[in-house]
């Protein structure tokens, strides 16, 4: 009799997942829009700091993802659920203290050690516990959403569909919600005070859900019990997944291969005590144990780039590679709605309020995206689908594209040396017996040297034409950008949709991990790409050139994705079909017989290749 018969699922307990569920990816989304606001403040006219946490979280992610995956498998699951929890919830209660210290303190800090560096070292601590509670957030991420709901659901498949798209629902609504409710937040007390409301919601959560996935352990037998990988096992299912792109999913082939090794691991034990007595051979066998369990440690650190590197032959034999590609080319742009584009938008007017409505918005709109592509798919077929995706996001980016040369835009390619002219007009001021404050003050506010120095100095320090543009208030260029943005989260998700059903049904099933493990590797080194970029030119007056670039890898994309489209079905578009009466006419001529020409065009269809 299957497992559902006999067990079924409480109301209760589908209650309590789903409770905890929403508060974790509550806590979540705030954060992640809140850290945004909170970079951006703490260095003023530069999204350098945003950009150096980015970078640094995503270089993370990809070090150390499969050694917490690895824990989260060797450890019960009560206790694994229970520290990431704790770990996550207190870490960003702690971030949010840090940002509340700096912004409280901040003239004092930047005065306290020379050239700033009590500032730096605080702004480097921010960064490193927020990292550290991103990694905590993956941990019970894997934990609970990945392995609890399956045992929670026993056999059950229909269940585990039912709650996964139930979560899935939660996840979209916080995304909508949560960034609304942050800004109203931010924006209507100080953002040291939405600092410390963040610390204190993550503190009292971390007992609610604490509680919440206790009674759910309690009241699944299931998740008492756990199976253990032995040494040997790992050693052997990681060669297996390196060498052939192999994993053993059968559960009975674990059991055997568990069962052997235990076998062997007991003869080992045995022989072991027997020779205690030769401390020799102890000791190089510790030194063995010892150097193999960090050899495994950095391949597991490093399995990302390994995986990329040996199964990249693998990767590029399927013609839904070049789709990955296009994909992974959607990851190096900046005009998405991650800490880059919400520290840009803040240094560009726009209130934290109003933020959070635009990324609600955006929300709103790539949800709309993931109803209408089964409708879109079923009419015009799945690579058409694709094209259409990416044909209307281009389309909207061209707006952002348009933002750059908008009245208000801060653009300014020579913003940089216009500065250098600035500190050296300021470095003259000691000859002149001026004070420094006066003039940085002056060219800071009005953006002209006072007269009294520009007579001195026969000088005249004024602003670019587009920072004129700006000192008058013009949101023509912010209100292009975020409104071809959120439009093109349409297109954007319809596009994710469809590549990724491309490649669940082109690749084999021996094959799936490590195609999908490629394409992971390969889109967050792209999204890495994308924050260096942003470090090397981190100024508001440079983004507009970052905003161009992005634009290019975006029409990039297409085109990797217009190669893979153009090998299925031998053709992009059907012009045939735009001019059917040309090609009728084409046929008569050359038949000569009119009534015969237009007989065989409605009696034989034109061949063209189908999707």
């Amino acid at each position: 009799m299957p497992l559902h018969d006999k067990w079924k699922l409480p109301l209760k307990t589908k209650l309590y997942v789903y409770i905890s569920h929403f508060l974790s990816a509550w806590g979540d989304r705030m954060w992640s829009f809140g850290v945004g606001l909170f970079l951006i403040r703490l260095s003023p006219g530069s999204l350098r700091l945003v950009a150096i946490y980015g970078f640094s979280k995503g270089a993370s992610v990809l070090l150390f993802a499969a050694i917490i995956g690895d824990w989260i498998d060797n450890t019960p699951r009560l206790k694994a659920a229970r520290l990431s929890l704790v770990l996550q919830n207190i870490l960003v209660a702690l971030c949010a203290v840090i940002v509340f210290v700096v912004v409280w303190y901040h003239e004092t800090l930047r005065t306290l050690w020379p050239d700033e560096g009590a500032l730096t070292l605080f702004h480097a601590l921010i960064i490193v516990v927020a990292i550290l509670g991103d990694l905590a957030s993956i941990a019970r991420s894997i934990s609970v959403e990945r392995d609890w709901i399956v045992e929670i659901c026993g056999r059950d498949k229909d269940l585990l569909a039912t709650m996964t798209s139930r979560m899935r629902a939660i996840d979209l609504t916080t995304a909508i919600l949560s960034p609304v409710a942050t800004g109203q937040i931010v924006y209507f007390i100080a953002l040291q005070y939405a600092a410390v409301f963040i610390a204190g919601w993550n503190l009292v959560s971390v007992f609610i859900e604490y509680f919440l996935i206790w009674k759910v352990y309690m009241e699944v037998p299931a998740l008492k019990s756990k199976m253990f990988k032995t040494r040997k096992d790992k050693v052997e299912t990681e060669m297996l997944f390196t060498d052939e792109g192999i994993q053993l999913d059968d559960k009975d082939q674990q059991e055997k291969i568990s069962q052997a090794s235990n076998v062997a691991q007991e003869e080992t034990e045995k022989c072991t005590r027997s020779s205690s007595s030769e401390e020799g051979d102890t000791t190089k066998e510790d030194n063995s144990v010892e150097k193999d369990a960090c050899d495994q440690c950095l391949y597991k650190m490093f399995k990302s780039f390994i995986l990329l590197f040996r199964g990249w032959k693998t990767y590029m034999k399927y013609d839904v590679a070049f789709a990955g590609l296009g994909l992974s080319c959607l990851y190096m742009t900046v005009i998405g709605f991650d800490s880059i584009t919400v520290g840009y938008a803040y240094a560009q007017g726009i209130s934290e309020s109003l933020l959070g409505v635009m990324m609600a918005a955006g929300s709103i709109f790539g949800i709309a995206g993931t109803f209408a592509y089964p409708r879109i798919q079923k009419r015009i077929g799945l690579e058409r689908t694709g094209l259409f995706g990416l044909g209307f996001e281009i389309f909207s980016l061209c707006f952002c594209v348009a933002s750059v040369f908008a009245p208000g835009s801060p653009f300014d390619l020579l913003y940089r040396t216009r500065e250098n002219d600035s500190s050296n007009i300021i470095v003259v001021s000691s000859v002149l017996g001026i004070d420094n404050s006066t003039i940085t003050s002056n060219l800071t506010v009005n953006g002209t040297m006072p007269t009294y120095i520009t007579r001195n100095l026969k000088v005249n320090v004024t602003m670019p034409p587009s920072q004129e543009a700006s000192d008058q208030t013009s949101y023509i260029s912010i209100g292009l950008f975020l409104g071809g943005l959120i439009t093109a989260r349409f297109g954007l998700w319809i596009t994710d949709l469809t590549i990724t059903q491309m490649f669940l049904q082109a690749v084999v099933e021996t094959e799936r991990g490590i195609i999908s493990g490629i394409q992971r590797s390969l889109n967050q080194l792209m999204d890495m790409l994308k924050f260096l970029m942003v470090i090397l030119a981190p100024y508001p007056q440079e983004f507009g050139l970052l905003v161009l670039i992005s634009f290019v890898f975006v029409c990039l994309g297409w085109i990797f994705y217009a190669r893979y489209s153009y090998s299925v079905r031998g053709h992009l578009f059907h012009f045939d079909k735009l001019c059917p009466d040309k090609l009728n006419n084409n046929i008569v001529a050359e038949t000569g017989d009119d009534n015969s020409g237009n007989e065989e065009i409605s009696n034989r269809p034109i061949e063209t290749h189908t999707a």
